[in-house]
């Protein structure tokens, strides 16, 4: 697998930092190139799983959630967000189904 440029940031799990988390990851995604219907799934994307990551992992109190994009080779947005994995953009499902075997 082919890496051609990573971000990793943490933020602390407090729900007004689901915004900021969509906006940096879908600002990195920028390079490249999707469609305005694809930024919008990307939000979503990140959205839930940052409000996952608040709502069951640190239901009493505030903990930080660990972040991580990378664009792959043929144009896939590989992030992490806690445990969470999802991929988008260009081959993201043929992508998923190899690395898990779906």
């Amino acid at each position: 697998m082919t890496v051609l440029n990573e971000i990793k940031f943490t933020l602390p799990s407090k729900s007004c930092n689901e915004s900021l988390a969509r906006t940096v990851v879908s600002a990195f995604a920028s390079q490249l190139d999707p469609s305005v219907s694809e930024i919008g799934e990307i939000k979503t994307a990140v959205s839930e799983a940052v409000t996952n990551c608040i709502v069951h992992a640190y239901p009493e109190g505030i903990g930080l959630i660990a972040m991580r994009c990378r664009i792959l080779k043929d144009n896939i947005l590989d992030t992490v967000c806690g445990s969470v994995w999802f991929c988008h953009t260009g081959r993201g499902a043929e992508y998923a189904r190899k690395r898990f075997g779906a």
